[in-house]
């Protein structure tokens, strides 16, 4: 993967710049377990809120994501170009999509939870109390 992954909604739309994408996310998720690993990356209420409001909206979108490529499945399987190692693609499309249908629902609930967290979290700061 590339250092620096240039995120633009108008592409270029390649198979290439897709999947740079989902490495950088990917990677964007392994960067904050470290940053929030230690006190130094995670030092204020105010930090927990905007993190997990951040991350509330990027698990909502992952609700489209996941039916987008189910449908790029489907395209692939109606123009006749789908084929599978095993033998047989219209059943690995119907797990797929099966799969991806409960990852949906899923990313929904992950969403609202986060949501609901980042809510929660709006009103706590510090005190002067127990500061080290």
């Amino acid at each position: 993967m590339k250092e620096t992954v240039r995120l633009s909604a108008d592409g270029p739309h390649d198979d290439e710049y897709t999947c740079e994408v989902a490495a950088a996310l990917s990677e964007a998720v392994r960067v904050l377990n470290h940053a929030t690993l230690s006190h130094a990356g995670v030092s204020y209420p105010a930090t927990v809120n905007d993190v997990l409001g951040k991350v509330s909206v990027a698990a909502a979108r992952l609700d489209q994501l996941l039916r987008q490529l189910g449908e790029a499945l489907q395209r692939m399987q109606a123009s006749g170009q789908l084929g599978d190692d095993c033998g047989d693609p219209a059943g690995r499309l119907d797990k797929a999509l099966s799969e991806l249908t409960l990852a949906q629902e899923m990313a929904r609930d992950l969403a609202m939870h986060i949501d609901c967290a980042f809510n929660t979290t709006a009103t706590l700061h510090l005190t002067g109390a127990g500061e080290s």
